[in-house]
């Protein structure tokens, strides 16, 4: 039997008894796997040889979609494209041009991605090659069009910390459900939730998407170096240099200034019909979770966003040098969702704690 991929590359994948498990279906070990690039084909015995040493190489903490394991297996770089959504608006020569920077970043010396097991052991000798390439290609999916921003940011090392277990994350300080350690410069987060949000047909939840934006919002462009929180992404500072866009920083604040005011009538018990907050209360507290939350949703719920807040949508694409519409026919609406019936439950959201600079 020939299983097309196309049709099964988001499906978690488990052992069976001689092929795998790919959700409610059984590939078995005669079957074989269809409709992957330059005409391959795997088979089923292929892929559950490849999932066990996929668990042992990754601590079985979680279970790979397809397509991940497909790559992990052949080591075709177009097998995961799915996880990518602005590889829909690019044309061949384009999605070639990404493959080789995913690659690019994938083996740079400054990308300090490692695995920790229990006890703090450091296993990254045995991190499957998939996880490598998802981290470094949300990276570049959203610097593609900035490689200023992406030559500051590697010219030294960026840590990306990864963990076998919640045990093991625990045990290295890791907090919440992943975090962006300002003392250390690095992204702290479990294995699993790396791929925890592509487990549909398109993109969902973007945990490292999210701790991304903190790095970043702590990125000094200007002096290449990490910084304190100034709840602005590098590119959008006076002291940036070379890589500053004011479009960017005007658009931004712009838009940052109309969310605090549609947050502020709601702390106040008023709320005039659908001019609600994008984001969730969570994101107000401070600076930069208002940046990481509005970075996520940017790239996850592009439509929603830009018909909500104009402003602040053209500030975040000012800033990267492209519109994430286009990869996208339809958002993940989940958060925006959420965020809504949050404010339409008559919960009193507490008091703002962002801020704005002098000239927004």
């Amino acid at each position: 039997m020939m299983l097309e991929f196309c049709h099964y590359y988001h499906q978690p994948v488990s052992l069976a008894a001689h092929g795998v498990q790919l959700g409610s279906f059984t590939l078995g070990s005669r079957d074989t796997l269809a409709g992957l690039p330059a005409g391959i084909s795997i088979s089923g015995r292929e892929l559950h040889a490849a999932m066990a040493a996929y668990e042992r190489q990754s601590g079985g903490g979680h279970r790979p979609q397809l397509a991940a394991l497909a790559f992990f297996h052949s080591g075709q770089p177009a097998l995961m494209n799915s996880y990518f959504p602005l590889l829909r608006a690019l044309d061949a020569a384009a999605q070639a041009e990404f493959q080789a920077l995913v690659q690019a970043v994938a083996a740079h010396h400054n990308f300090d991605l490692r695995l920790y097991g229990e006890r703090v052991h450091d296993c990254s000798h045995t991190l499957p090659r998939d996880a490598r390439w998802l981290v470094a290609g949300q990276i570049v999916e959203v610097l593609f069009y900035r490689r200023d921003l992406l030559a500051r940011l590697f010219a030294s090392p960026r840590a990306f910390w990864l963990y076998t277990t919640p045990r093991a994350f625990a045990e290295a300080g890791g907090v919440a459900g992943g975090c962006y350690n300002a003392a250390t410069g690095a992204v702290q987060l479990l294995l699993a939730r790396v791929y925890e949000g592509f487990y549909a047909p398109t993109p969902g939840v973007a945990p490292l998407l999210h701790e991304f934006g903190h790095m970043l919002d702590h990125f000094d462009a200007g002096r290449g170096a990490c910084r304190q929180s100034s709840g602005l992404l590098p590119g959008m500072r006076l002291t940036d240099g070379a890589c500053y866009t004011p479009r960017a920083r005007a658009r931004f604040l712009e838009g940052k200034r109309l969310e605090l005011a549609r947050y502020t009538r709601c702390c106040a018990g008023f709320m005039l019909g659908d001019d609600l907050p994008i984001g969730h209360a969570y994101v107000f507290q401070n600076d930069t979770e208002f940046i990481a939350g509005y970075f996520e949703l940017f790239f996850r719920s592009p439509h929603a966003f830009a018909a909500m807040n104009p402003a602040l949508f053209d500030g975040f694409a000012a800033l990267f040098g492209y519109d994430p519409r286009a990869g996208w026919a339809a958002d993940f609406t989940f958060y925006i969702d959420e965020n809504r019936r949050y404010y339409l439950s008559g919960q009193r959201p507490p008091p703002a704690g962002i801020t704005l600079p002098p000239d927004a």
